[in-house]
């Protein structure tokens, strides 16, 4: 984009630099002058004193940057959205406060020209909020033998206790089609965007309201937007588990094939990862939706082949967490051994 690439080039680098508080060497590069710093992400921590990243402080690729170690690249936008905790909207003006041309308007005329916060307000006017059931009662104790009866199920089946249930306003009611059920009010940016229904036993049925909007919200998107990290999964009851398990704040997408509205919400967050459900060929999906959107330095949670998050145990959820790896590091490991071997799982991330 034409107003971007002037920014840029409007740009102080050294200043930027030293307003973000990264020391750097200035050296001479065939392109001009670049500048050497330590990279600022987590790729490569046996070696983070080294000078690895670098970014071009004039000519043509003025504000790019690129980590000769681990591959991680971009601009000044994407280096004060990382470190500042930004989204594209805020970086984009923190820069133009200090270094915006009198050609791109200022402020206002950026955010007029780049259509800032735009995504943001078409998602809000398509959601209108939904009610709970007129017969929604909290999934509490003495709420009788049928609420006993989903407590136990979300209790054994899916180590879901009380407590969760309470912090997630789990409910039951009586569904016109599926019977009796248990209620999760889906929560996004304030309102109660859609309803989750699910029948209390291992391969029940689920259902959602007529016109819910799935595929332009996220479950538990404003607790992980307090957080500003994440575990993606596809399950709503999978986060409620796994969260309530480890604390780690989760979110669903409702299915692995995540829209283009639902990447769009991930933006603001400084920290990424996904826990793919691997009973099945197509659990791969969500992850290579994921990676462009999100680089590669997303974690990766890993459940044992051939089972969803909702069929591990606390033990396995457990070694999931401890044991994550980031994309780029898998992504390696895979390349050395789909040498030597012709597993399908190996060779899954280059399968379109």
């Amino acid at each position: 984009m034409r107003d971007i690439s002037l920014l840029l080039q409007n740009c102080d680098v050294s200043s930027v630099l030293d307003s973000l508080g990264i020391k750097y060497d200035r050296r001479t590069s065939k392109r001009g002058f670049e500048l050497y710093f330590k990279c600022f992400t987590t790729n490569h921590q046996s070696d983070s004193d080294k000078l690895h990243m670098s970014i071009a402080d004039s000519g043509p690729y003025k504000g790019m940057f690129n980590c000769w170690a681990c591959g991680a690249k971009g601009n000044l936008i994407h280096m004060v959205r990382y470190l500042c905790h930004m989204n594209f909207s805020q970086a984009v003006v923190f820069l133009e406060e200090k270094y915006g041309s009198s050609k791109v308007a200022g402020i206002e005329g950026l955010r007029f020209r780049l259509r800032m916060f735009k995504e943001d307000d078409e998602i809000d006017q398509e959601i209108t909020p939904m009610e709970l059931p007129a017969d929604y009662h909290p999934l509490v104790p003495g709420l009788g033998d049928r609420a006993d009866a989903a407590r136990r199920w979300l209790r054994d089946e899916r180590h879901i206790g009380d407590a969760v249930i309470e912090e997630f306003k789990i409910g039951i009611c009586s569904h016109p089609h599926i019977g009796i059920a248990i209620v999760i009010p889906i929560y996004f940016k304030g309102i109660i965007a859609s309803i989750f229904y699910a029948q209390p036993f291992k391969g029940g049925l689920k259902r959602y309201p007529k016109n819910s909007p799935q595929g332009s919200i996220l479950f538990n998107y404003d607790q992980c937007l307090e957080s500003s990290k994440y575990i993606m999964m596809e399950s709503i009851l999978d986060v409620i588990k796994v969260q309530g398990i480890t604390g780690i704040k989760c979110m669903a997408c409702f299915s692995n094939m995540i829209s283009g509205k639902q990447l769009k919400l991930l933006h603001p967050y400084s920290e990424h990862g996904v826990m793919p459900d691997l009973d099945g060929e197509r659990g791969w999906d969500l992850v290579t939706r994921m990676v462009p959107v999100t680089g590669k330095s997303l974690w990766l949670y890993f459940p044992p082949i051939g089972n969803d998050p909702g069929d591990c145990t606390v033990a396995e959820i457990g070694t999931a967490i401890n044991d994550r790896i980031r994309y780029c590091d898998y992504e390696f490991k895979q390349r050395i051994a789909a040498r030597t071997t012709l597993n399908n799982n190996i060779l899954r991330i280059y399968k379109k």
